[in-house]
C-alpha cells in the first residue's frame, strides 16, 4: 500500500531503529474489524499488541487474516479483558499490553497507539496506560457513516488520521516543573526531568536535549567544576535556543549566554586565588542560603575570607601562603614567620588565614587594616562556625551567623555585590 504524503513521517517513524528496534502498534479490537485493518495496513508494524475483550477475540484472527492476505506479515499477542464495564480492570489490562511492546525492546517514537476500537472504557483504559510512554496516537474516523452519518464507520470508508504525540501539547505542566526544580537550585532533578521529557516528546525532542544540556551546565559550575561546564554549554548549542518559538526558553537562552563570559574567567584561574572565584563562592553560598542550607552556607564565606587574603598576598607581593618564600616576606617579619610557621618536614612555611591577615596589616595593605578594625566581631562569627557541624562541633549555623559573615564580607570591599553572578529565574 502507498502512503500519502502527510503520512510519510509516521512511515518513516516505523522502520527499524540503529539500535534494532522496530515499528510496533497498541490496539483495541472492537466489534468492527475494518478500522483495525486499515490501521495496520496504513503503518505497517512488525509487532502488534492486540488490547481485546472475550467478545472480539474472535475479530483478532479476522484482523490477522486480513493483513496476512494483504501481503503483510506481522508477529503479535492478544491481551484480554474480562470485564469490559470496569475500568479498573480495563486499565490494568492495558498496561499488560503496553508491557508487551516495551518488553520487546521497541523505541518510544516507533510505537502508534490506535484507540479506535473496542468499548468507551477500553479506550480510555488504554490511552490512560500508554499516555506517559510518550507512544504516538492514531484514531481511525471515516468519510461516511451509517445511521444518517452518526453511526459507525462504513466499511471502505476509513481514513486513518494523522497521529499525534500527547506529550508534544501536554508538556506544559512539565516544563513549569523544570523550571520550579531549575530556580530552587535542584539542578540535577531539573536535568533530568528535561532528559525523560526529551524522550516523550517528538517535535520539539533536540530542543528539550539542548535546554537539558545547558542545565546541565548550570549543574556542574554550581558544584564549582568550572570547566566541566563549560564544555556542556559548549555542547548545548546555545546560539541556536536564542531563536526559540518559546519565548521562556529564549530568554533562559540569553540569560545563560550571557554568564559564559565570567565563567570562562572562573575555569581559566586554576589552582590558585583569583576575584572570579570568590564573586562565585559568593554566588553559590547564596544559593546554600536561599535552600535552607545554612551550615553550607557559610563555609562558603568563610572560604572567601580566606580566599581574600591569599589572594592579595599573592597579588602585592608574590606570596603563596601554601609554601611562602622566605625573601618574599619583610625583612622584620622573615624570622619571626620561619620560626612560627615553617612545617619541620618540608621545611615550607604554611601561613595561616590568620597569620595571613596579619602579615598583610604589618605591610600596611588596607585589607590587612580593615580586617583587624573588625577582628574582634569575625571573631565572633568565626567561634560560631567551628561549633558548627560541619567544622568542629555540635550546633547547626544560624542565619544571624550567615548574615553577619556576609555583611561582614561586604564590609570589606573586596568585591562589588553587584559583579556577583545570578544564575537565571526560569519562567517556561
Amino acid at each position: 500500500m502507498t502512503a500519502n504524503p502527510q503520512n510519510r513521517d509516521f512511515l518513516q517513524m516505523n522502520k527499524p531503529n540503529s539500535d534494532g528496534a522496530a515499528g510496533a502498534m497498541i490496539v483495541s479490537v472492537g466489534g468492527t474489524p475494518a478500522p483495525v485493518i486499515e490501521s495496520i495496513r496504513h503503518f505497517r508494524p512488525v509487532f502488534v499488541s492486540f488490547f481485546a475483550s472475550q467478545e472480539t477475540l474472535d475479530k483478532v484472527m479476522e484482523i490477522k487474516g486480513a493483513i496476512k492476505a494483504a501481503g503483510l506479515e506481522l508477529q503479535s499477542e492478544v491481551t484480554l479483558a474480562e470485564n469490559v464495564n470496569d475500568l479498573l480492570h480495563c486499565h490494568k489490562k492495558a498496561e499488560e499490553a503496553v508491557a508487551r511492546v516495551i518488553g520487546r525492546g521497541h523505541s518510544r517514537d516507533s510505537v502508534i497507539v490506535d484507540y479506535t476500537g473496542g468499548t468507551k472504557n477500553m479506550s480510555v483504559a488504554l490511552s490512560l496506560a500508554a499516555i506517559t510512554h510518550g507512544f504516538s496516537f492514531s484514531y481511525v474516523g471515516g468519510t461516511r457513516r451509517t445511521r444518517g452519518n452518526v453511526g459507525t464507520v462504513e466499511n471502505g470508508a476509513e481514513k486513518v488520521f494523522q497521529s499525534v504525540n500527547p506529550w508534544d501539547f501536554l508538556a506544559v505542566e512539565e516544563r513549569k516543573k523544570i523550571a520550579l526544580l531549575f530556580n530552587r537550585h535542584q539542578f540535577k532533578a531539573a536535568g533530568q526531568l528535561c532528559a525523560d521529557l526529551a524522550e516523550k516528546n517528538v517535535n520539539r525532542r533536540l530542543v528539550y536535549k539542548k535546554i537539558g544540556l545547558m542545565i546541565e551546565g548550570f549543574h556542574e559550575w554550581d558544584l564549582l567544576r568550572h570547566k566541566t561546564a563549560v564544555r556542556r554549554f559548549e555542547k548545548c548549542e546555545i546560539d541556536e535556543l536564542l531563536d526559540d518559538e518559546n519565548k521562556g526558553v529564549q530568554a533562559f537562552a540569553k540569560a545563560a549566554k550571557a554568564l559564559l563570559p565570567f565563567l570562562a574567567d572562573a575555569a581559566g584561574c586554576g589552582e590558585k586565588p583569583c576575584p572570579a572565584y570568590i564573586l562565585d563562592l559568593f554566588a553559590n553560598a547564596e544559593r546554600r542560603f536561599d535552600e535552607g542550607k545554612t551550615d553550607d552556607a557559610v563555609l562558603r564565606l568563610y572560604r572567601i575570607v580566606e580566599m581574600a587574603g591569599q589572594q592579595r598576598l599573592m597579588d602585592t607581593n608574590g606570596i603563596d601562603t601554601s609554601n611562602a618564600a622566605p625573601e618574599k616576606l619583610p625583612a622584620g617579619l622573615k624570622s619571626i614567620y620561619e620560626e612560627k610557621y615553617m612545617d619541620p618536614e618540608s621545611k615550607t612555611i604554611k601561613i595561616s588565614m590568620a597569620a595571613g591577615y596579619s602579615l598583610l596589616k604589618e605591610m600596611g595593605d588596607d585589607l590587612g587594616l580593615q580586617f583587624y578594625d573588625q577582628k574582634d566581631s569575625f571573631l565572633k562569627i568565626q567561634d560560631s562556625r567551628n561549633h558548627s557541624f560541619l567544622a568542629h562541633g555540635f550546633r547547626s549555623a544560624r542565619e544571624a551567623a550567615y548574615m553577619s559573615l556576609r555583611d561582614f564580607i561586604v564590609s570589606l570591599n573586596i568585591f562589588q555585590v553587584s559583579d556577583v553572578p545570578r544564575f537565571p529565574v526560569v519562567v517556561f
